[in-house]
């Protein structure tokens, strides 16, 4: 019976009888390629958008049997490398020019996994699919610095920091300003382009911009309500009319004012009147004491629970 090779690592299996005189030789090719399989390494230029690491029955040369695989070489397009169709693992530097293209490592006619550029991967897998260990792996602590030079992105669950209550600052960087966001943990304040905040909240440089705010309470959408481009306010509405602040009354069954003003200080008025004035109806306020104007309706309103009416005329004189 003539020998055979393992499905992994390609290793010889020796048949009874067979290969006398040389099993020493054999035996020694096998412990070189099960060494190499537990801490080999290897470079790899890639050679075509299409490349498959070496393979070899026996021996000790092919690329495939070892543990740690750099690959090298510039990319001319999209490209894949592959391995055997076989259970194993590896560890993978990639440290191909990647350019604008992708390099994917896969099992032959399988599924792969993208690797990234100037970044090491650990890699295994089942014969038919490539897997990334560290792309879905479980809790992570790490004792030092974690650096992170791609994109952070959280997808559900919650960001915690310094959940112990340590005395450990927390800073934002943006491109021009080193302190964009700063948390003094010591002092328990927070600064915004500044790092020795002052006060609880301490600003640096100016606030405000052209945005809306909103504020939603159970039934309405549009509770408070500040058009940021319009410099207006709304109550129960984010359609403002032409005056600064827009009150809309919306239930209908409510059976509420759409105002209501209580004023705790019985010495002073309740509301204060101010603008330019005038003899006569060309201002906001008019001192005319004519009574010549025509009375064009009356607006209801309630002074101490009881329902009073203030007249309306069409002019001031």
């Amino acid at each position: 019976m003539a020998s055979t090779f393992s499905s992994s690592l390609n290793l010889e299996l020796q048949a009874s009888g067979e290969n006398s005189g040389n099993w020493g030789n054999i035996t020694n090719s096998n412990l070189q390629k099960v060494e190499s399989a537990i801490k080999g390494y290897v470079s790899v230029a890639i050679a075509s958008t299409s490349d498959s690491l070496d393979t070899a029955d026996g021996g000790t040369t092919d690329e495939q049997s070892n543990a740690i695989i750099k690959l090298t070489g510039t990319l001319t397009g999209n490209t894949t490398m592959q391995s055997e169709a076989v259970e194993t693992w590896y560890i993978v530097d990639n440290a191909t020019t990647m350019g604008t293209h992708s390099l994917s490592f896969k099992p032959a006619g399988g599924s792969g996994t993208d690797l990234v550029a100037g970044s090491k991967h650990i890699l295994y897998t089942d014969g038919s699919t490539m897997f990334d260990v560290l792309k879905d792996c479980g809790d992570i602590s790490a004792n030092g610095t974690l650096t992170v030079a791609g994109n952070v992105s959280l997808n559900g669950g919650t960001f915690i920091f310094n959940e112990a209550g340590a005395d450990k600052d927390f800073r934002i960087e943006s491109n021009g300003a080193e302190n964009m966001f700063f948390v003094d943990a010591g002092n328990d304040r927070i600064g915004i382009n500044n790092a020795s905040p002052s006060k609880t909240l301490d600003v640096t440089g100016t606030s405000g911009a052209s945005v809306d705010f909103r504020a939603e309470t159970n039934t309405l959408t549009n509770a408070f309500f500040i058009d940021g481009s319009a410099d207006r306010v709304g109550f129960g509405t984010n359609t403002l009319t032409n005056g600064f602040v827009t009150i809309d009354q919306a239930s209908s069954t409510g059976a509420i004012a759409a105002l209501s003003i209580d004023q705790g200080d019985e010495d002073q008025e309740f509301i204060d009147f101010r603008g330019a004035t005038a003899s006569d109806s060309s201002a906001s306020i008019s001192s005319s004491t004519d009574e010549g104007g025509s009375k064009v309706g009356a607006i209801r309103i309630s002074v101490n629970g009881t329902d009073r009416f203030i007249r309306i005329y069409d002019s001031a004189i």
